[in-house]
C-alpha cells in the first residue's frame, strides 16, 4: 500500500522507500519544508516516483531484499539522474548497501543517520538553516539551568556519571524514555538499551567526532522540529562539557602526578591516604606504610651527574610499581624518598596482629630485584650498588592519622640509616630489622 500523506500541493516532495525504523518521522521534524511521502516496498516506489516526481529519494536497504540491485537502478531510473538517491542501512547491511550505491544511488547513511549528513547528501537545507522558517527554540527552564549547573558543579565525578547526568536531563527535556550517548571509552543510557532510536545527532569539537546522542521515538506524539533543534543544542554543550573535563584531567594529572617517574606525587599521596585511613576505620581493614629513601644518592649525582640521579630515581619508582600490588600506592614523597602504602580491604584484622607479614614478602621481592637491576647510566656501579633504607607505621596501631603515619615511619627511617643503612625497620623494633640485605 502506498502512503502519500500528500500536503499542500506547492511543497516539494521527498520520498522514502521502505522506511528502515522512524525515518519517516525524522525527516517530517527535520524538512517541514517537504512534502514527506513512505512506500512499504521498492516497487510501490518506483511507482510513486512514475506517478509524482521527487526532490530527493531516501531508500531503506533490505540485505536479505532479493534482486536489491536491479530495485535500486529501478528507482534511480524512476527518479531521474539529477535527483539525489541516498541509501539508509543498519549497520549489519552496510556491506550491502555500499555495493549497491556503488552502482546506482547516489551515496549510502548508516540508520539513523545524523542530520547535518543527510542534510549534505540530499543536497537540501534543514528547517533550521532556512532563515525565514526556523523554529523557536524555547529557552531552557529554571529546573533545566539548575540540572546544567549540577552537572558543571560534578564534573570532578568523571566522564561516565556526566554523561549519565546529561541523559536523564535529555530525556526528561524530551520527554521520552530512552536515550543513548555514545563517545570513544564510555557509554551510558536510560531506559532500553536496544531500542530503536529515532533521532540521531553527532558530538562535534573543533571538527572532531567525540560521538553521537541517540533518542528513543515517543509512542504519542511524534518529535516536534523544536525538540529536534533542541537536541542539536544538546550535543553542542555536551561537546563543550567534554572538552571541559578532558582539559580537567589533564590539570588534575599535572597536579597529581609526579613529572619525573610518572608516579604519584605527594599531594595525591595525602588525599588518598587520608580516604583509606577513614575506610580502614571503619572496615577494620590494615593499612602499613613505608618510607624509604635511596642510600647515598648524593654521590650518584655528584658522580654521574643529575641526569643519572633522575634515571635511578625512575627505574627505583618503577621496580616498586612493578612488585606492588595494583592498588597499593606507590608515591614520590620529595626528591629521593619514596612513600609506598599496603592496604587491604579483605575482612576485619585479627585480633592483637600487628606484624605486616603480608608486606614483609612484598618487601623481599623488591629487595631481591633491586639487588640485581641494572642502571646502564652508572657505570662501574651499575649493578648492584643502588640500596634503599626505610621505615614501616602500621595503622592503627602506630598512628592514626596520615601525618603521623609518616612521622612515626620517618622515625623509623632514621634509625635504618643510623644502624648503617640498606635496611628496613619497623616502629617500635628499631634494633631489629624486618628485612635486611647487605651488599
Amino acid at each position: 500500500m502506498i502512503n502519500l500523506d500528500r500536503g499542500p500541493l506547492h511543497r516539494e516532495r521527498l520520498l522514502i522507500v521502505q522506511d528502515p525504523g522512524n525515518l519517516a518521522q525524522f525527516a517530517r521534524a527535520r524538512y517541514p519544508q517537504f512534502e514527506v511521502s513512505v512506500t512499504s516496498s521498492y516497487l510501490e516506489g518506483i511507482a510513486a516516483l512514475a506517478g509524482q516526481p521527487a526532490r530527493a529519494v531516501l531508500v531503506g536497504v533490505d540485505p536479505t531484499a532479493r534482486k536489491l540491485k536491479e530495485a535500486v537502478a529501478g528507482l534511480r531510473r524512476a527518479a531521474g539522474a539529477s535527483t539525489p538517491l541516498i541509501l539508509c542501512c543498519r549497520p549489519s547491511g552496510e556491506p550491502v548497501a555500499r555495493e549497491a550505491a556503488a552502482q546506482s544511488a547516489d551515496d549510502y547513511l548508516i540508520y539513523p543517520p545524523v542530520g547535518e549528513e543527510l542534510d549534505q547528501a540530499l543536497k537540501i537545507p534543514s528547517a533550521k538553516d532556512l532563515s525565514d522558517n526556523t523554529p523557536a527554540v524555547p529557552a531552557p527552564t529554571w529546573e533545566e539551568i539548575t540540572r546544567l549547573a549540577a552537572i558543571l558543579s560534578n564534573m570532578n565525578e568523571g566522564v561516565p556519571a556526566m554523561l549519565e547526568r546529561v541523559c536523564r536531563l535529555i530525556a526528561d527535556s524530551l520527554r521520552t524514555a530512552n536515550v543513548r550517548i555514545v563517545i570513544e571509552g564510555a557509554m551510558a543510557h536510560l531506559g532500553d538499551p536496544s531500542a530503536e532510536p529515532t533521532l540521531a545527532e553527532t558530538i562535534l569539537s573543533r571538527g572532531r567526532t567525540l560521538g553521537r546522542i541517540l533518542v528513543g521515538g515517543r509512542s504519542r506524539s511524534p518529535f516536534t522540529r523544536a525538540e529536534v533543534e533542541k537536541l542539536s543544542h544538546y550535543a553542542r554543550l555536551l561537546a563543550h562539557l567534554l572538552d571541559a573535563a578532558e582539559q580537567q584531567e589533564h590539570w588534575q594529572r599535572l597536579a597529581f602526578i609526579d613529572e619525573t617517574t610518572g608516579l604519584p606525587n605527594r599531594r595525591y599521596l595525602m588525599e588518598k591516604l587520608e580516604e583509606i585511613l577513614q575506610r580502614a576505620a571503619t572496615e577494620q581493614f590494615r593499612v602499613t606504610l613505608l618510607i624509604f629513601d635511596l642510600d647515598g644518592f648524593k654521590h650518584f649525582n655528584d658522580t654521574y651527574g643529575h641526569a643519572a640521579g633522575d634515571a635511578v630515581i625512575r627505574d627505583t619508582a618503577q621496580l616498586f610499581r612493578k612488585h606492588c600490588r595494583q592498588h597499593d600506592i606507590v608515591a614520590r614523597y620529595a626528591g629521593d624518598e619514596f612513600v609506598v602504602v599496603f592496604w587491604d580491604a579483605e575482612g576485619p584484622r585479627v585480633a592483637g596482629s600487628r606484624h605486616p607479614t603480608d608486606v614483609l614478602s612484598v618487601l623481599h621481592r623488591i629487595k631481591k630485584a633491586l639487588a640485581s637491576q641494572e642502571f646502564p647510566m652508572l657505570g662501574p656501579e651499575a649493578v648492584g650498588k643502588v640500596t634503599i633504607s626505610g621505615g614501616l607505621a602500621s595503622f592503627p596501631w602506630d598512628a592514626r592519622t596520615a601525618q603521623g603515619l609518616l612521622e612515626r615511619a620517618d622515625q623509623a627511617l632514621l634509625q635504618a640509616k643510623r644502624a648503617g643503612k640498606n635496611r628496613i625497620f619497623l616502629v617500635g623494633q628499631e634494633g631489629n630489622p624486618v628485612e635486611h640485605h647487605q651488599t
